[in-house]
């Protein structure tokens, strides 16, 4: 159980941290922390089968904010749990 608690506070940090960097790309002095770099597949894998279809596409979008928030989720982690 005390797994889950830590993976759920490290994604919370990391959703949250992302989210405040888009947040602070509209104020002048904090601009720098919504800097950042989208990784992943753009466009989509697609496997038909005929019968089935799958559909694949993955990016990570990855802020200076979000890896503070990631950095301050793993402090909490190791302090409080």
């Amino acid at each position: 159980m005390k797994t889950v608690i830590k993976t759920i506070i490290i994604f919370a940090g990391i959703i949250l941290g992302g989210y405040l960097g888009e947040l602070a790309l509209s104020v002048p002095a904090l601009k720098f922390l919504g800097v950042g770099k989208e990784l992943g597949l753009t466009s989509p894998f697609v496997l038909d089968l005929d019968i089935l279809k799958f559909t694949f596409a993955f990016t990570v979008k990855l802020n200076i904010a979000g890896i503070l928030g990631f950095i301050t989720s793993l402090f909490i982690v190791k302090k409080a749990l």
